[in-house]
């Protein structure tokens, strides 16, 4: 098996300043936030602006992240040849193009549509979109499309850029003449490590993604009423609809907290038991949704 490196590109510089900027924002964020947040709950100055900037604080957590990983899966994207398919590796996860598969090899694509071509480039060129004729096309490339080495099969494509691309090409049809000695089937193979099945479930991933909308308008409720809460503020309620337990105001925050850290324990086990339960892991986070609803219903008849 031939390994090829694909050929430089900026993008993967632009991925890493961006990584390096977002960091240091979301740490000077991060250091606001812990010295307002310093000394007892009482003193928490809970409001409208101290929510803001806990928002932009997650926003950049988030898009740390997802930079993260465009940075990492710019700096180990390889590709890897042998008679049988042509293996395209990202941080552990591999796509396989068999080679009886393939029809033909040509220089350019101009995709007729491609979502978030406006982020594209980033680490490098990523994604899926759809070619002229109406196949799926898949990015693994350091160049635009247009640019790029396309390996057609009957119904998709995929825009590679290894660094010798005639080299490539040749050795690609040297080891289609000599035929294949075992079948493959075209699949994206996830990285186990990464746990990449898990958070490229789109399923999955909406339902994260409501889970905490919900966490933060609950907490955006809070931050608004929490000025003009009394101290001490009703909590429980007897059978009869009295009032039966009041409390200092600051444990109003607890309640979506509590809510939160019940989501990320859904989210945790759904991570470690996705491969065998699939559907579990799915309910689980649905579970986080109700449990985000119910909580804030009770924030609500409390601040109200």
């Amino acid at each position: 098996m031939r390994r090829w490196k694909p050929q430089p590109s900026i993008g993967l510089w632009i991925a890493l300043a961006l990584l390096i900027a977002v960091l240091i924002g979301a740490a000077i964020v991060g250091v606001q936030l812990a010295r307002q947040l310093q000394g007892p709950p009482e003193g928490w100055p809970i409001n409208l602006a101290l929510y803001r900037q806990l928002v932009l604080f997650i926003a950049l957590l988030l898009a740390s992240g997802v930079l993260l990983y465009r940075t990492l899966a710019a700096f180990t994207l390889h590709y890897e040849l042998d008679r049988n398919g042509l293996y395209i590796a990202w941080l552990g996860n591999r796509a396989v193009v068999p080679l009886e598969q393939v029809q033909s090899v040509d220089i350019g694509a101009e995709p007729a549509r491609l979502p978030w071509r406006f982020l594209q480039g980033i680490g490098y060129y990523w994604g899926a979109g759809r070619t002229g004729d109406g196949r799926l096309l898949h990015q693994f490339s350091t160049r635009p499309a247009a640019q790029s080495l396309v390996i057609y099969t009957a119904d998709q494509a995929y825009t590679i850029s290894p660094v010798d691309g005639e080299g490539f090409v040749q050795d690609l049809e040297q080891r289609r003449n000599l035929g294949a000695t075992k079948p493959l089937s075209a699949v994206v193979e996830p990285s186990r490590i990464f746990l990449y099945d898990f958070w490229s479930d789109s399923t999955v991933r909406l339902l994260l993604l409501l889970t905490l909308l919900l966490n933060l308008v609950v907490l955006g409720l809070v931050a608004a009423r929490y000025p003009a809460l009394e101290p001490m503020v009703r909590m429980r309620f007897d059978a009869a609809g009295q009032v039966a337990d009041l409390r200092p105001r600051h444990q109003v925050l607890f309640l979506p907290l509590a809510a939160l850290a019940l989501s990320l324990l859904n989210m945790v086990i759904g991570l470690l038991f996705y491969r065998a339960q699939r559907v579990g892991a799915r309910l689980l986070q649905g579970a986080s949704i109700v449990v985000q609803i119910l909580f804030g219903i009770a924030v609500y008849t409390i601040i109200r």
